[in-house]
């Protein structure tokens, strides 16, 4: 009598969890196809987003016809497979917060602490600091796939385009110890005054990380070593910032300041793919393909980076430990359900892997035009990744490098191909920190400077 119990139990076991597997793996295939437009690109991105649900309920399915045994078997198999896929996940998506910044080989001292953990312990000593916060982590995604800023001014959302102004700011960490700067009036990584009275410029930069100075002292960055020698020289990049958050910067801070040469720093890693695939979904930066469209920042430049202040204080009251903002808790569910960190980790692609040669076109086609508008220059500069200078090269890099010097010429843009130089360097790696992937040392930023200044026309 108790053998046939645990057979019952046994069966009901099985047929619960194959029943479950079945009605996941539905529910997975039919968000699979709601959202087709982004998830379905390319045979290998639709094999793993339709097959791996339908794998699911067919295998389900076929197992009720399995001896009650060997049902049970394979219901607790798939079952223990199943956690344990879905623990890497979690793992992989929550476990940045568990402990400090990653130590790289060959590092010795090395501060480990988050940044927002930097700034605490900083205002515990009676400094006003703040962590960097880049436009791009602040957009959060609603349900139908959108992003859209949790911020707002005068009842609309409001997406700030630097940090927080005027503050001691703490950028990064990738030698050891954190590099910080005094940001500008705008937030942005300048000395005071450039941003403040609106004279005419000589220089203004565009771009992400590499733009901002990640991660080498404030005035060992290119654009600072660029300022150097040319003073008024303005940089407006941050860390995330893809082709139309910098086509946002330009149209916001830029026609009023007329700089002679507007330099546009694209870097191959993850422009073009990777950020601008993100930033597509965001309608307010899709606006700024309008001529007319901007959101006022320089105009309500005190308004705007109070509403900033009172977001980021926020953040460091409910969670010191953070690496960053991100996306929002819907975009963390859709990733872990999609097992988009497991899927990184063992190089399957992302939506974010899908180009958009066109839109970054009319992206730049517009920059050129608004530069044109009075009567300065646009140049690209192309930044190289690790691998594609020290002969580990990435087919969707070597994509990236295949189209997007093309799109430049066709503009009619100079174009300032790094990629060449640093590969032609006698030794490449040693112009990235410990000789491993990650942003430019101080000898890369240099090198980079070096090549701007010698194009830049002399005065």
């Amino acid at each position: 009598m108790g053998e046939i119990l645990i057979r019952m139990c046994g069966a009901r076991l099985a047929n619960g969890v194959l029943a479950s597997g079945v009605v996941l793996s539905g529910l997975m295939l039919a968000f699979v196809l709601w959202k087709r437009d982004s998830l379905l690109g390319g045979g290998m991105r639709t094999a793993f987003f339709v097959g791996f649900p339908a794998l699911g309920i067919v295998a389900c399915l076929a197992a009720f016809r399995l001896s009650p045994a060997n049902r049970l078997a394979f219901a607790l198999t798939a079952a223990a497979a199943a956690i344990a896929i879905y623990a890497a996940e979690a793992w992989l998506t929550f476990g940045r917060y568990v402990g400090g910044e990653p130590v790289p080989a060959g590092a010795r001292d090395f501060d480990t602490r988050t940044k927002y953990q930097v700034v605490e312990d900083q205002r515990r000593q009676g400094i006003g600091a703040y962590p960097a916060v880049f436009p791009a982590y602040l957009l959060r995604t609603e349900i139908g796939g959108t992003l859209r800023s949790p911020l707002s001014l005068d009842g609309a959302e409001v997406l700030p385009l630097g940090g927080v102004a005027r503050a001691p700011t703490v950028l990064c960490n990738e030698s050891g110890r954190y590099v910080s700067y005094e940001s500008d009036e705008m937030g942005f990584n300048n000395p005071r005054g450039l941003t403040a009275d609106r004279a005419p410029l000589a220089v203004a930069a565009l771009g992400d990380s590499f733009a901002q100075g990640y991660c080498v002292p404030p005035d060992k960055n290119f654009v600072a070593l660029i300022r150097a020698t040319v003073p008024a020289t303005l940089n407006l990049g941050t860390s995330g910032a893809g082709p139309l958050i910098s086509l946002a910067a330009l149209k916001e801070f830029l026609p009023a300041r007329r700089p002679a040469t507007v330099l546009w720093f694209f870097f191959e890693g993850n422009d073009v793919p990777g950020d601008l695939s993100i930033e597509r979904k965001s309608p307010l930066l899709l606006r700024y393909l309008n001529s007319s469209q901007t959101q006022d920042l320089d105009r309500r430049a005190g308004p705007v980076d109070a509403v900033l202040r009172a977001h980021v204080d926020a953040l460091i009251a409910t969670s010191a430990g953070r690496r960053e903002t991100d996306a929002g808790p819907l975009q963390t569910a859709i990733s872990m359900i999609g097992l988009a960190k497991v899927r990184d980790a063992i190089g399957l692609p992302s939506t974010a892997d899908i180009p958009d040669y066109p839109l970054f076109r009319q992206i730049l086609g517009e920059a050129k035009r608004t530069v044109d508008g009075w009567g300065g220059r646009l140049v690209v500069i192309y930044l190289p990744s690790f691998g594609s200078v020290t002969g580990t090269r990435h087919p969707t890099i070597d994509a990236v490098y295949a189209n997007v010097p093309g799109i430049t010429r066709e503009l009619g843009l100079p174009l300032i191909d790094m990629r060449e130089t640093f590969t032609r360097h006698l030794d490449p790696a040693s112009l990235f920190p410990f000789r491993s992937r990650g942003h430019y040392n101080e000898a890369g930023h240099a090198l980079v400077a070096k090549t701007v200044l010698e194009f830049l026309p002399r005065s």
